[in-house]
């Protein structure tokens, strides 16, 4: 008997000590929930992150340590239990080797299916130029994209680059002089000696042709120095040191043209000069005068005539010379000097790169005069999206219109050089 009680006395002993744990575990429970006042914290485990908070109560400074488990550390810390199984641990070798293919396999196939998209971008990024090319067919243009460049271009104001006279290939050698000729890639002198012009800028266009220059070496020069670059100027052949006055039209941004001494209506008693063009002369004569005219100097992009309006209202006398200057790769501005000027519709049936004047802004030379003609001039542009007016370059017009041309940008209108209105007004 005392044996079997013996033998119970052991498992009686270990029912009261499990008892007494399981007591311990809820008072340590409800411990828990209660504040734990100032009592510092033990070293973190895994899985746990210590935030401390300094408070001002005003009186003292506190330090307040929280412990907080963070979703990343419960995630390290399940990690780092796992890893200590061999199962995991042989499962982690293998994600380390499939992962990267996987992760390879995902960008190639991203890099495929947004590849536009990404060229796209990347073009985007890429600081661009953008250098003005003149092609073959521009009519002396410098065709651009971006509508900001050429609104920068195309100011009046902007130094440009101009090629300097004679360019290789389109001079033709004769005992009058340097004549243009096009050359053997179809290159003429009209487009080569330009002034470079965004053609995608749509605004209305406006060409001022002042002449004729070289005979008043005042007018000349303050012309010459002071008009913007975009205003055209027509050279008399007559004139003194026309090389040196054209040169330094050109360098200053001015494209030129010459103005042919034609037969006015009022011939004799307004004589153009010994060389001037008549109707009773034959063709061949007339001929022969205007190679002299054209021999005289290099670098113009064209011929007009600003008085010889008998000469250019008789077909049979102006058409053999628009096909000379069409054959020497110029174009030819009709000046109307003429209410009923044939010469642009000649011009015109044999393929003459041309432009057509709008009347003579200074025709009075008076302020009021030229304000009148200059509203008249805008409204021809927005309606035809084009037009050129021809002006004297008397002291009261230059002024005037130095004024008048800096208030064109805030009416929406360009001012362009003669080149960029080729072919772009309708016979009348």
């Amino acid at each position: 008997m005392a044996t079997a009680a013996a033998k119970k006395a052991p498992s009686k002993a270990k029912i009261a000590i499990d008892v007494a744990a399981i007591r311990r575990s809820v008072v340590q429970a409800f411990q828990k929930l209660k504040p734990k006042g100032k009592k510092g914290l033990g070293a973190p485990v895994d899985g746990e992150r210590t935030l401390s908070t300094e408070i001002d109560t005003g009186v003292e400074r506190n330090l307040v340590t929280r412990r907080i488990k963070t979703v990343m550390g419960a995630a390290l810390g399940t990690a780092v239990t796992r890893a200590k199984s061999p199962r995991y641990r042989k499962a982690a070798m293998v994600m380390a080797v499939i992962q990267p293919l996987f992760t390879a396999a995902g960008i190639a196939v991203w890099l495929v299916s947004g590849a536009e998209e990404t060229e796209r971008e990347l073009e985007a990024a890429v600081p661009r130029i953008v250098v003005p090319v003149l092609s073959p067919n521009s009519g002396g243009v410098i065709h651009s994209e971006p509508a900001k460049a050429a609104a920068s271009v195309n100011s009046p104001y902007d130094p440009v680059p101009m090629a300097p006279p004679p360019v290789a290939g389109l001079i033709e050698e004769s005992p009058r002089g340097p004549l243009p000729r096009i050359g053997a890639d179809g290159k003429t002198p009209w487009q080569s000696y330009a002034r470079p012009f965004f053609h995608d800028d749509k605004r209305p266009r406006i060409a001022l042709v002042i002449g004729p220059m070289g005979i008043s070496s005042n007018s000349t020069s303050r012309a010459v120095e002071g008009m913007p670059g975009a205003v055209t100027l027509a050279f008399s052949p007559a004139a003194d040191q026309l090389g040196i006055w054209v040169d330094q039209a050109r360098r200053l941004g001015h494209e030129v043209m010459l103005e042919l001494p034609m037969e006015p209506t009022d011939f004799p008693r307004n004589d153009p000069g010994p060389n001037t063009m008549l109707v009773s002369l034959d063709p061949d004569r007339n001929q022969q005068r205007l190679l002299s005219a054209l021999g005289r100097v290099s670098g113009y992009v064209g011929v007009t005539s600003l008085s010889g309006s008998r000469f250019t209202g008789a077909p049979d006398s102006i058409r053999p010379i628009l096909t000379e200057v069409n054959r020497r790769g110029l174009m030819f501005l009709d000046a109307q000097a003429g209410a009923r000027s044939p010469a642009a519709r000649e011009a015109t049936k044999i393929g003459l790169p041309r432009a057509i004047g709008d009347g003579f802004i200074d025709a009075v030379p008076s302020k009021a005069a030229i304000e009148a003609q200059l509203r008249n001039l805008e409204e021809a542009a927005r309606l035809d999206g084009a037009a050129v007016g021809i002006a004297t370059p008397y002291p009261v017009t230059l002024d005037y219109l130095r004024q008048w041309i800096a208030t064109l940008e805030a009416k929406g209108i360009v001012l362009a050089p003669i080149t960029a209105l080729v072919n772009k007004q309708a016979d009348r």
